[in-house]
């Protein structure tokens, strides 16, 4: 068995624009321009360290119909592997299949030519294939599984929702078993895929998880996931895995490699990157990871005595999530110069409203009561600890009747 080595990627998500601006010079969002930066940074890399292939796993774009400028970039950050021989592995992920008809091709088959036309080797996956390289590795690619085209094609539209889940995520295993028995057992094996394997760590993924606890993925994601123990027992030796953008090893040999960029604030305190991973002749494994330039985000929580050190310490660039003080409707104007001063940019802010005072419910007394009664029922509500309620009637009644004698 031959050493071998490649770099893998994915959840490059291209033309997002989340939390970025149009830059005036070049008529481009500032997103755009970063997730180019770290996607070349990758290349980049992967020439300088001699790959033997590029793996992107799912969801160049942000969607199915990405802009001519989008493409361009995309095939500009990934065109010096053809110039440098490297193949590239690109799947399909779900981000790619939206807003695309069953049986239409999706964005990546334009990317492929594109890229093709510039000399680069492009193995596209939009259907399960085993990808045999030149160099020896295997690659037996699922990519994004369609809940539905699967339902139809096997007959089971009418199965219902944990059922078709069930069935769905059966048909992914089987079909990557299929893959993998095809495979030349003398020859590296990795599989790559777009898909929700369970045991993964959910950290920033939604709100109201703590990082790094660890959830059921079932029913966090309303999509079938794939067992991560019956994967793991197919005889490969690498799983490369996107569309969770927390980048994390799961099981033995798993790994996604998460999002090379921090598209939202979830993924603040992820270390961004995507991993270089070696194949020794005796099938030894070994995983180096690969920092991008990943945008700089940070929150900081105007309640919280640290905010003034936390706005003194800001760097140029940095992306601020501001968490307003209580009560406060909007940022202070001092808060925005701080922020300003340091060349930081303000991408999000979060209100934080006073919390509802609880009030009693209004005494209700009828209209035609005794004075002493209506007085009676009121105080039993409203009165004050320090007053006396035999005082307080006592009181009432010798001015009903002073005021009767009048």
């Amino acid at each position: 068995m031959t050493k071998l080595t490649f770099m893998h990627t994915g959840d490059e998500h291209l033309d997002a624009t989340t939390h970025g601006t149009l830059n005036a010079t070049t008529g481009r969002n500032t997103l755009w321009e970063s997730n180019q930066a770290v996607m070349s940074h990758l290349v980049t890399v992967a020439i300088e360290r001699r790959v033997d292939a590029f793996i992107s796993a799912g969801d160049s774009f942000k969607n199915g119909a990405p802009s001519q400028e989008a493409l361009l970039m995309f095939a500009d950050a990934y065109a010096p592997l053809g110039e440098a021989g490297i193949p590239l592995v690109i799947l399909d992920g779900n981000h790619n299949r939206n807003g695309v008809p069953s049986d239409h091709r999706s964005a990546i088959h334009v990317l492929a030519q594109m890229l093709r036309a510039r000399g680069t080797t492009v193995h596209v996956v939009s259907d399960p294939q085993l990808v045999r390289l030149e160099s020896g590795l295997q690659v037996a690619a699922l990519p994004w599984m369609s809940k539905n085209q699967i339902l139809s094609d096997l007959g089971k539209l009418d199965a219902k929702h944990e059922e078709s889940d069930r069935i769905v995520s059966d048909h992914g295993l089987e079909t990557l078993t299929q893959l993998t028995a095809e495979a030349d057992s003398t020859s590296p094996l990795i599989i790559a895929s777009h898909v929700t394997v369970d045991d993964l760590r959910l950290d920033a993924v939604t709100e109201g998880f703590k990082r790094g606890s660890e959830v059921d993925a079932a029913h966090l994601f309303s999509e079938p996931v794939l067992d991560r123990k019956k994967l793991e027992q197919l005889p490969f030796s690498y799983g490369a895995l996107s569309h969770i953008h927390t980048p994390q090893k799961v099981g033995a040999k798993l790994w996604y490699a998460g999002s090379p960029n921090r598209l939202t604030f979830t993924d603040m305190r992820d270390a961004k990157g995507g991993n270089l991973v070696t194949v020794d002749s005796d099938g030894t494994l070994t995983v180096e990871r690969i920092a991008t330039p990943a945008r700089v985000m940070t929150s900081i929580d105007l309640d919280d005595e640290a905010h003034t050190t936390e706005l003194a310490a800001l760097e140029a660039g940095t992306l601020v999530q501001l968490h307003l003080a209580t009560g406060e409707p909007e940022v202070p104007r001092s808060i925005r110069k701080a922020i300003a001063s340091a060349g930081a940019i303000l991408a999000d802010t979060k209100p934080r409203p006073k919390p509802r005072e609880v009030t009693a419910p209004r005494v209700s007394i009828p209209e035609k009561t005794d004075p002493q009664d209506a007085l009676r029922t009121w105080a039993m509500h409203e009165l004050p600890a320090h007053i006396n309620l035999d005082h307080l009637l006592s009181a009432a009644e010798n001015l009903t009747v002073d005021g009767g004698k009048k």
